[in-house]
């Protein structure tokens, strides 16, 4: 078959348009730094790069989610401390006025320190965390106890999600962690300070047992409170494990390979140099044909 000027000049021509075009898709991949512009580049690749970017705006979220956990229960834990520091330093004083060589004016001195430590534990009973309180359960714009010492909030726990099937409790309800048993903490102090005020010593001694459970209840929400949080830790750990994977893997499979890129820009120049070298003898053959 003879091979005519005309289709050797298609031929060059598709080759032209071929690098042409191979040109492009590599400019712009070196200019976006992606290697998928459009679904159309890699079907499969577009699917797998939005699951990857799902997964890692789940994970962001559920970092976000444990943010927030992590600075109520924080908050949570430096209150419970100050709170045992008070029934600390109340027990001292009821152990000091429970001895018989205490008078009624020395007793009625440490009742004043008392009632300070009793409204010490209300304030703190009432800690608010953006402008929400974080003793009420879910009646959060509700103050935890009234006037009279009365738990005001519900017993609801209010959870975030850590995973897809994984949820933690973020806040400890007032009745829980400023009662024991029926009685709050600033009821225990109250008695503590009439005891003090009625110089009533059998009635001061009995408070002891009392403040030492209340601390005994402190200890046990912030037990419950760290244990919470080390499950934060290790959960945002894996977390922070996995985001790094998927976004290694999401790398993988739509950024541009930029040094691979210049390598194919380069190559395609000298292909494209060679065409037009080759299509110049063509034309200049097929021109003396004609004119022979």
């Amino acid at each position: 078959m003879r091979i005519t000027a005309f289709t050797i000049f298609n031929q060059m021509t598709r080759s032209l348009q071929e690098r042409i075009k191979d040109m492009f898709v590599h400019s712009e991949q070196l200019s976006t730094g992606k290697k998928i512009n459009k679904p159309s580049d890699d079907v499969f690749g577009t699917i797998s790069a939005m699951d990857y970017k799902v997964s890692l705006n789940e994970i962001e979220q559920y970092m976000k989610n444990m943010d927030e956990a992590e600075s109520q229960l924080g908050l949570t834990d430096t209150i419970m401390s100050s709170v045992a520091n008070s029934l600390i330093r109340a027990r001292e004083l009821a152990v000091g006025a429970a001895t018989d060589t205490q008078t009624a004016e020395s007793r009625a001195s440490m009742a004043e320190e008392v009632a300070n430590l009793r409204d010490e534990v209300m304030r703190l009973s009432q800690t608010k965390l953006r402008n929400r309180y974080i003793f009420s359960g879910y009646k959060t714009d509700t103050q935890p106890f009234d006037s009279g010492f009365n738990y005001a909030g519900d017993t609801n726990e209010m959870n975030i999600l850590t995973d897809r099937d994984s949820s933690i409790a973020i806040n400890i309800t007032g009745d829980e962690a400023f009662s024991y048993g029926s009685e709050t903490f600033m009821e225990t102090l109250d008695n503590l300070y009439d005891s003090l005020v009625n110089n009533d010593a059998p009635a001061i001694r009995a408070s002891i047992t009392s403040i030492d459970n209340d601390i005994n209840q402190v200890a046990n929400v912030r037990a419950s409170v760290g244990a919470r949080m080390n499950y934060l830790e290790r959960v945002k750990t894996t977390h922070e494990d996995r985001s790094l994977t998927m976004k290694t893997m999401l790398s993988n499979t739509e950024d541009a390979d930029i040094a691979g890129n210049i390598s194919e820009l380069t190559k395609i120049q000298v292909a494209l140099e060679s065409l037009r070298a080759s299509g110049s003898k063509v034309i200049s053959q097929s021109l003396m044909d004609f004119l022979g």
